[in-house]
Formats: C-alpha cells, sequence, structure tokens
C-alpha cells in the first residue's frame, strides 16, 4: 500500500534490487519506505555478474533508474574506474583533500580509495541535477538516501551544497564507517559525509560513538537494521553431533581461516565429540578455505561450503537442519544481520567483540571472544556450548527475546522510515530541519 503523499525516495544502492546477494535486508525495509513516500526510486551503481543478478518484485509505486549502473560486461570494470578517477582529478575537491589527507593519499590504496570516492560522487551529482534540470525531481519535495556511507554519500553531500533546500541522509554500517578497516587506515571525505549531510544513521551504538568521537559538534542517529520473523524456533541436535554454523563472503576480514584452526583445536580438545560445521556463503576464498578446512581439521569434524546461497535459504537451512551454534569471528563488523538471523531463530550465538556483536551477543544469548581470540579461546567457547546443554536451552530463550526486543526488521523500519517522512513537508505539514543541517560547508 503507498502512501498518497507527493514525497519522493531516492535511494542509492550498490546493486539493489537487481543483486540476489547483498542488500538483501532492503526487502524488509522497502514495504515501509513505501508506506511513507509516494514515490520511491532506486538508483544502482553496479550490476551483479550475471549468475548473480535478479531483478526483484516491486510494489507499483517503485522505479529502478539505471542509467549510471555500470555493466562489465560492456565497459570494462577498468576503464570504468579509469572514467571515474580522470573525473575527480578534475575537481577541485579532489585537491582540497589531498591538502587535508596527503598522507593518506600518497599511498596508492589511499589514492585510489579517494579517486574512486570521489567520482562516484561526481556521477550521483550530475545524474541528481539533470533529473533537477529536466523537472524530473522537485528539490524541495525530495529525499535523497544513500543505503552507503561511501562515494554515494559523498555525493549526496555534493548535492547538497549545489541544492541546500533538498534532504539527504545515509545509513552507516561498518566497511564504510570503520578506517581503521584498511590500510592506510582512511576514508576519504569523511568529515563531508558526516557533517554536510542532513542525518547519517549508525547501524549500531558503537558506529554512532566512533563517529561522535571524530565530529562532536554533531548529531548522528542509531536506526538498526533487522530480520524478519522466520516464524520457528531452529532445533538443537540430538544425535550426540554438535552442530555449527557461519554464515559471511568468503573474504579475509572474516577470518574463516581462523575459526577453521579453532574448530580444529576444538576436535583436538574432545578427540570423542562429533562436531559438524557448516559455512553458508561464497566469495573469492572459497577455494582456498576449501582446501584448508580439509587439510587442517580431524576427521571428527565435518564440513560442508555451501557457496552463495538466496537469503531466503539460510533461514530454510535452520528451519530443516538441528542448528547447536552460530558462529562469526570477523575482525569488524557493523552488527551482524546474519547474528540477528541466527538469534531470531533462537540459535546461540559465538562471536567476537567487534564493532557493534557487543550490543547483539552478551553472556545471556551465547559467548562473546575477546577481538583477536586465539584457536584456543574458540576452541573453548564450542567446547562450553556443547557440554551445557541445559545452558543451551536457556541460551536459545534468550536469542529469541533478544531479537524480539531490538532486532524486528518491522519495528525497526517503521521507525526508520517515520523519521525519514518527517524531513519533507505534505499537506498541511512543514518539513521539520533537521538537528544535523551543517551552517558550513566543511569542504
Amino acid at each position: 500500500m503507498a502512501s498518497g503523499n507527493g514525497d519522493h525516495l531516492v535511494v542509492f544502492t550498490t546493486s539493489y534490487p537487481y543483486s540476489r546477494v547483498g542488500e538483501s535486508f532492503l526487502d524488509g525495509e522497502l514495504p515501509h519506505l513505501c508506506m511513507a513516500f509516494g514515490t520511491v526510486t532506486f538508483v544502482p551503481r553496479l550490476y551483479p555478474p550475471p549468475g548473480e543478478r535478479l531483478l526483484r518484485p516491486l510494489p507499483e509505486n517503485v522505479s529502478v533508474e539505471t542509467s549510471i549502473m555500470h555493466d562489465a560486461e560492456k565497459e570494462s570494470t577498468a576503464v570504468y574506474y579509469l572514467r571515474l578517477a580522470l573525473a575527480a582529478l578534475a575537481s577541485p575537491a579532489f585537491y582540497a583533500e589531498f591538502r587535508k589527507n596527503y598522507r593518506s593519499l600518497l599511498h596508492p590504496a589511499g589514492m585510489r580509495k579517494a579517486l574512486g570516492y570521489l567520482g562516484i560522487a561526481l556521477d550521483v551529482r550530475g545524474w541528481v541535477a539533470r533529473r533537477v534540470e529536466r523537472g524530473l525531481i522537485d528539490p524541495g519535495r525530495t529525499l535523497l538516501y544513500t543505503y552507503w556511507f561511501d562515494g554515494t554519500a559523498l555525493g549526496a553531500a555534493l548535492v547538497k551544497r549545489v541544492y541546500p533546500e533538498i534532504r539527504c541522509v545515509s545509513r552507516a554500517h561498518g566497511y564504510d564507517l570503520y578506517a581503521e578497516r584498511y590500510a592506510p587506515p582512511y576514508l576519504p571525505f569523511q568529515e563531508t559525509r558526516a557533517c554536510l549531510l542532513d542525518r547519517v544513521y549508525t547501524v549500531s551504538e558503537h558506529g554512532r560513538r566512533y563517529l561522535s568521537a571524530l565530529h562532536p559538534s554533531y548529531e548522528f542517529r542509531v536506526a538498526r537494521l533487522g530480520t524478519g520473523d522466520p516464524g520457528f524456533f531452529a532445533s538443537p541436535s540430538v544425535d550426540g553431533v554438535f552442530r555449527i554454523v557461519s554464515c559471511s563472503h568468503l573474504i579475509p576480514i572474516k577470518r574463516i581461516d581462523l575459526l577453521v584452526r579453532g574448530l580444529a583445536e576444538a576436535g583436538r580438545m574432545w578427540p570423542d565429540r562429533e562436531f559438524g560445521w557448516v559455512h553458508i556463503g561464497g566469495g573469492p576464498e572459497q577455494a582456498e578455505m576449501e582446501a584448508y578446512a580439509d587439510a587442517t581439521l580431524p576427521g571428527n569434524v565435518g564440513c560442508r561450503f555451501t557457496g552463495y546461497v538466496a537469503n531466503a535459504a539460510v533461514l530454510e537451512h535452520y528451519r530443516k537442519n538441528p542448528v547447536d551454534a552460530f558462529i562469526n569471528v570477523s575482525e569488524s563488523e557493523g552488527v551482524p544481520v546474519s547474528i540477528m538471523e541466527a538469534e531470531s531463530c533462537g540459535i546461540p550465538v559465538i562471536a567476537t567483540a567487534v564493532g557493534g556483536t557487543p550490543e547483539i551477543v552478551s553472556g545471556a544469548t551465547g559467548i562473546l571472544l575477546p577481538e583477536n581470540p586465539s584457536p584456543g579461546e574458540i576452541a573453548d567457547a564450542v567446547g562450553r556450548l556443547a557440554a551445557d546443554p541445559g545452558g543451551g536451552r536457556a541460551m536459545r530463550s534468550a536469542c529469541r527475546e533478544n531479537w524480539e526486543r531490538r532486532y524486528d526488521a518491522d519495528r525497526n523500519f517503521s521507525a526508520f522510515a517515520a523519521d525519514l517522512e518527517v524531513l519533507l513537508p505534505v499537506a498541511g505539514r512543514p518539513g521539520r530541519v533537521p538537528e544535523t543541517s551543517p551552517r558550513s560547508s566543511p569542504m
């Protein structure tokens, strides 16, 4: 059911609504956005690889604009980023950033990131400007929403400089927020992105504190993500096997190699116990991690890598198979949606105390590991849960209660959409001046 007002929400994404994987949490958010705004336009930036493309069915008041999407089948990725870099190098904003953060930009990785962010931002600014000129966007009735706090958020900030009346907001998750994830520890144009937008919504309290420490003069808000009610509790194992699930993209930051070593240690510590591990998700490290697991895990620790699966298939696994624990040993996180899903099904969680993870995992809902656990510490946590089925039952109830209280998608996304809605005027109600509106440009 669409809102009857004339407000226009423009949502910048990486690939949604085309991608089979990634950004799937927008599925739960979209109905609430459609209720709050008269029209919703998605502006994805990249076509996913052909095997991962799927255009989702969309509500009647939702459209997709593909004019700035890059398709690697039509233009090589190298040419695309070269085009972005050349546009960035022609912009005075690049040289202002260089003067401010020249040490980071002298590093090749820092230079690539700055050029990429600004090139994407200029694409976004140009796209909006062309539509304003053609009367397709009314700045006074449009809200720009960037799902990631990256180059698209910078683009919205640049739009704000040209059209001060347009409202611009962004979410901030993890990869797009924490500079310490990178070498050098640098995310470009952060002050511009953080302070020129009307609002920045972090997905965790940890993220809000992080931004507030860097920019204490501005207010940042927490808008938690959430998952839908699966409608069932996952079952524990009853055959003596302790079954573990992990779910993530297979990239270095997820430290699946560390998880393999931890499970191998558990197998050696309890040689008479049988463990089963399933990793849900694919990525560039899949072949390497499969080979590493085969070579490292003892005979009493079984493993299976599913590769990429649709989000619904994760819940289907929990519904059809016993699961005793979910585990995440990532070195950095926002608040993992995978943990929300596990807790919604009543699955105890073992996870590293990074980013916003301590906000969802506690002694009541599982075991919180140190930020950089040893394989022995991972093994000990697995062993503690495996040895205490009674405690596991209590944790299952606590997990579900924690999800209902803090990570229910309908509740969280409804509140978020309402917070966005009041930024724009509707008949009989003037738009509210955002608390975070900057008084001067930081760029």
